[in-house]
């Protein structure tokens, strides 16, 4: 879940304890059938092969959000990469992906926030998660398969956790709340090949409670606000107890690939995957983590944050850029790097993404024979778009690369751009070369659909994106006056030939679900039975 709240920094003595502790930890390959993609790993600190250890589906747990205010684009740009990642997954390997998220409608931030509206925590959380689905939506983020609240399986948590205390590898704290006992152990550490100092250690040192400044909380007592019953009496589960139990009732005892944004990756999955091993008795809980860069303002060193008051919400995005533009940013650079947002690489996605929208015109009207050209060479073609597959084809299997993969179908377009489009002066020639042409502009909207560009795929009518939304009411509005103007003429002149356009205009508009009505002032429109059983 990715956790937007103030950082807090464990001292230098905590990082010094867990050093002594981890010990390095080999990743354990696992058995299945290889796909020739290789992903970064996080603990092997190196790329490595992409094994399937199910034939039949791949298993995908993101972290989701803690629902206490709207998302903002550091948000954001995690869930569109790793639905970027999904698609690609699902579209250029072909595999079938069972995805999972979870929502954090419980917490302190929850609490503290409906506190200051004067509402309902939980009228708070379903306010909030009901925006954060709207927002994916607007950006064309696939919803996962399963979706898991966290308050609704409270009684899961508690088990999960009883067992672990069983196993003598967990304790209860002075305070009555669960400790995880860190140092009993063995594989803990075995994710943070990393600068902890950059990462947010996530929640307060309680000291006096623990055996140790390492051992992190399975459930919390002593908690003002909302709590629910448990063996150790009222409290509320911990942050990392929450996706280790709801990836446990979805997939059991283990998960394929795991992802959310880099934050997460100590404590948050370190933790995780602990405590996830302790349960199952495993080496190894998740075969494959997946943790997306930081987005942070131009100019900036910190990361976008609500405690930083730094944010840019989706909402106040798509008042200026479309959904597509945003995904074209976040496609530019590798999923794993940091990524600065500012107006400058909104413009440089925005006219990338207009390139390729240009190249899908100019490929539909030479195809349907409104273009001619100056001359193609079938062979060339084949031989650049043979080219263009083998590299991106080996862009994406190296760990994603979707910049890559970009730049190579941006050369692509522009040389066939230069081709179909004639300039002043050439010598034209009959159009020629269709089935090249078509071949190409195929395989870029094959490849910009399997990165979830949303304009690939949307009908002339549908709005995907923002920016490109137009006024339905106020386009008709304005067909309607200047055809109130047009038949004002005809009457004026007596003329037969106007009054026909105006009845043809009117024939058209029907015959595509608009039907008009005229008056002594005016005319008005209403969608007919058959566009709204379309829209349906």
């Amino acid at each position: 879940m990715l956790q937007v709240g103030q950082q807090l920094r464990r001292p230098e003595k905590f990082f010094q304890l867990i050093r002594q502790t981890s010990t390095k930890r080999n990743w354990l390959k696992p058995n299945g059938i290889e796909t020739d993609l290789r992903i970064y790993n996080c603990v092997a600190k190196r790329n490595v092969p992409f094994i399937l250890n199910n034939q039949y589906f791949v298993t995908w747990y993101t972290c989701g959000p803690t629902v206490y205010d709207s998302c903002h684009l550091g948000h954001a740009s995690c869930y569109v990469k790793l639905d970027i990642l999904q698609r690609i997954l699902r579209h250029h390997f072909n595999l079938n992906i069972v995805s999972a998220m979870n929502i954090t409608d419980i917490d302190d931030k929850i609490i503290a926030k409906s506190e200051n509206l004067g509402k309902d925590w939980r009228e708070v959380a379903r306010f909030y998660e009901a925006e954060f689905w709207g927002d994916l939506k607007k950006l064309n983020v696939l919803e996962p398969n399963v979706k898991a609240r966290v308050t609704d399986h409270i009684p899961k948590i508690i088990n999960y956790i009883e067992r672990i205390l069983k196993k003598r590898l967990a304790y209860i704290g002075d305070d009555n709340s669960v400790y995880m006992d860190v140092k009993s152990v063995k594989n803990y550490g075995k994710l943070q090949n990393i600068s902890l100092d950059d990462q947010d250690a996530g929640e307060q040192l309680e000291k006096g409670f623990k055996k140790s400044p390492m051992d992190f909380a399975l459930w919390k007592s002593r908690k003002t606000g909302p709590t629910f019953p448990s063996p150790w009496g009222n409290g509320r589960p911990a942050w990392h107890i929450e996706c280790s139990t709801l990836a446990d009732m979805i997939f059991g005892d283990n998960v394929h690939i795991h992802a959310g944004g880099i934050d997460l990756r100590f404590p948050h999955h370190e933790n995780e995957e602990c405590q996830s091993c302790v349960y199952h008795d495993n080496k190894q809980w998740v075969n494959y983590w997946l943790h997306t860069g930081h987005l942070s303002m131009k100019g900036e060193s910190q990361k976008m944050s609500n405690s930083l008051k730094n944010t840019i919400t989706v909402k106040d995005m798509l008042e200026k850029y479309t959904g597509d533009d945003f995904r074209m940013a976040c496609a530019l650079s590798n999923y794993r790097s940091a990524m600065e947002y500012s107006d400058e690489l909104m413009v440089m996605a925005k006219s990338n993404l207009n390139k390729f929208k240009g190249f899908r015109t100019d490929c539909l009207a030479y195809l349907s024979g409104k273009k001619t050209a100056v001359g193609l060479d079938d062979s060339a073609i084949f031989e650049n778009l043979k080219f263009a597959q083998s590299h991106i084809d080996s862009s994406i299997r190296d760990d994603f690369n979707t910049a890559r993969s970009i730049t190579t179908l941006m050369d692509q377009i522009s040389s066939i751009s230069r081709c179909i489009n004639a300039q002043p002066g050439s010598e034209v020639q009959t159009a020629s070369s269709l089935d090249a042409v078509a071949a190409v502009s195929n395989y870029v909207s094959f490849i910009l659909q399997s990165f979830g560009f949303a304009f690939v795929t949307a009908k002339e009518h549908e709005v995907n994106n923002t920016t490109e939304q137009f006024d339905l009411n106020a386009l008709l509005e304005d067909i309607l006056n200047t055809r109130k103007s047009i038949r004002e003429k005809a009457v004026a002149d007596k003329n037969d030939h106007l009054f026909k356009i105006c009845d043809d205009l009117r024939k058209c508009l029907l015959q595509n679900g608009i039907d008009i009505r005229d008056h002594s002032k005016g005319s008005s429109w209403s969608f007919t039975k058959r566009t709204i059983e379309q829209e349906k």
